[in-house]
């Protein structure tokens, strides 16, 4: 990543109480990375949607366990890692439930894929999953394209 040398790694305990103050964190960094309100919210919902699928699915909502966060931003992009302890999980059987469904729970997958950019499930060095998530950043005098390239 061409970093501008501007970034932060924390890590949490698997307890959705911290979950507030990483979304209060994200605010922070989205908006110096220079992204839009709107943008910051989308990272905002979509990292809360992945630490929560962290704690509910790998972790099976055990609040002792340990979730690490990265976020950097290079000139085009703000990207977001979060690194689990669990077992890895093959991305090919993360699936969100069919949006006809009409029910709580189950779009979390979903709700990532459509407001962010990228996202990406590989295994880490310790045997579990990196979620990572990229937002693009508009150049100066560059609208923002939405997702379908417009």
């Amino acid at each position: 990543m061409a970093d501008r040398g501007r970034g932060i790694r924390v890590t949490i305990p698997s307890d959705v109480s911290y979950l507030e103050p990483i979304r209060t964190l994200i605010q922070e960094i989205a908006s110096l990375a220079g992204l839009p309100r709107e943008a910051v919210n989308e990272v905002e919902l979509a990292v809360t949607e992945g630490c929560a699928n962290v704690i509910r699915h790998c972790y099976c909502n055990s609040d002792r366990e340990r979730i690490d966060l990265s976020f950097a931003f290079a000139d085009d992009f703000f990207e977001v890692r979060i690194d689990d302890y669990g077992k890895f999980v093959d991305p090919s059987r993360i699936k969100s439930r069919p949006l006809d469904d009409v029910r709580p729970g189950g779009l979390g997958v979903h709700l990532m894929r459509k407001v962010m950019d990228e996202v990406t499930y590989t295994k880490n060095r310790w045997g579990g999953t990196s979620l990572t998530m990229r937002k693009r950043l508009a150049r100066p005098g560059e609208p923002r394209k939405d997702r379908s390239g417009r």
